[in-house]
């Protein structure tokens, strides 16, 4: 009789503990929808560890959406009560799917993974504007992450991911993600440029033009993939190849000072005088106070006087003439740089090499009182 009314004694205590188990879970839902999200949180903690309720999908039902108010909650009192609810919530939703075989919460789970997945998103985005590249990566891989499990997918989200492994100089990550965007037939040219500015990094140059290839013919009008294009030919130091692809590039975009620039140096750099300083002179023209065009322009009047007067220092004595010719075309040069140094001096002011090609110039043409003024500014 004893063991008997042990046995039912047993019995009823068992079913006391599974109540108040299902008790506890019910005031945290209940302190959930009062907004209470602190006492929801303790009451809902308790019950996912309790045998009695753990395998229970109603109860990490519960468990993903407080901890889903707790991730977005603009109350001050209840935002740093779990700095991993936003996880903590997805992980949730997705055991409570494990659990659920009859689908009962399946609707309003997937409805809340996108919630999640945006506030992912809108993590990551934060950190990207404040140049935190490492953890904007991982939040937005976050946001992919969610998507995936409810197999969804969010190119924009990819992109993010791509974008801050490569600023964050995670190249492997950062190609994977370009990779994936290009088989997805993203339509976006830049993640070809991008990509072949990591394989540009990684001096793979022929994987670079490769993807650079791709890009062109799906985007055969893309200023961005013709700029990565000439970096690769620069870096070669190909200038004929320079030239013709600056052509298209111009072509495409007219105003560009840049470009010009570009065609400038790479005609001086095929010694092609004249050319070179019409391609700076353009530059300048677009932009009159593009420093880099200037300074150039001015170096390369530069050079032929300098080249001019080291050939007159090496005649013999006895060719005075020629001597006299040369000096004379070393200051023509030298007078036709002034202006453009001069110029350049303004925006650079502390540039040394400046200052001694000026001084050099007034010296040479012996304009004195700018020498001394040149000084003693």
């Amino acid at each position: 009789m004893k063991k008997i009314t042990f046995l039912v004694v047993l019995l009823i205590s068992t079913g006391i503990l599974a109540t108040a188990q299902n008790n506890i879970r019910l005031t945290a839902y209940n302190y959930l929808r009062k907004g209470k999200l602190d006492l929801a949180k303790e009451n809902i903690d308790k019950a996912v560890l309790h045998e009695k309720t753990m395998n229970d999908p109603k109860t990490w039902f519960y468990y993903g959406n407080t901890y889903l108010n707790i991730a977005t909650t603009a109350e001050e009192a209840y935002k740093n009560l779990d700095p991993d609810a936003l996880q903590k919530s997805y992980e949730a939703y997705k055991k409570c799917m494990e659990l659920d075989t009859e689908n009962e919460y399946k609707i309003q789970i997937l409805q809340d993974m996108v919630v999640i997945s945006n506030n992912f998103y809108s993590k990551g985005l934060k950190f990207y504007n404040s140049d935190d590249f490492v953890n904007s990566y991982k939040e937005f891989n976050n946001a992919v992450g969610v998507n995936s499990s409810i197999n969804q997918m969010d190119t924009l989200a990819v992109y993010a991911v791509a974008m801050s492994a490569n600023s964050a100089k995670m190249y492997p990550e950062a190609i994977k993600g370009y990779t994936e965007l290009i088989e997805m037939n993203y339509k976006n040219s830049t993640i070809y440029s991008d990509l072949a500015g990591i394989y540009r990094a990684q001096e793979n140059l022929e994987k670079a033009k490769e993807v650079l290839q791709m890009g062109f013919v799906k985007f055969p009008s893309d200023v961005n993939i013709l700029f990565a294009k000439i970096n690769i030919l620069l870096s070669e130091n190909k200038y004929d190849e320079v030239i013709n692809a600056l052509s298209k590039a111009i072509e495409l975009d007219p105003d560009n000072y840049t470009l010009y620039f570009v065609l400038g140096q790479s005609y001086e750099n095929m010694k092609d005088f004249d050319k070179a300083v019409q391609g700076y002179s353009k530059a300048i023209e677009l932009n009159p106070e593009y420093s880099d065009a200037i300074y150039n322009l001015g170096a390369l009047y530069f050079n032929k006087g300098v080249e001019a007067a080291m050939k007159a220092n090496d005649l013999p004595l006895e060719a005075e003439k020629e001597f006299a010719e040369l000096q004379e075309t070393a200051q023509k040069e030298y007078l036709k740089a002034e202006p453009f140094f001069e110029k350049a001096l303004t925006m650079l002011p502390d540039d040394q090499a400046l200052i001694r090609s000026l001084e050099q110039i007034y010296k040479s043409t012996k304009q004195m009182d700018k020498l001394n003024a040149l000084k003693n500014r």
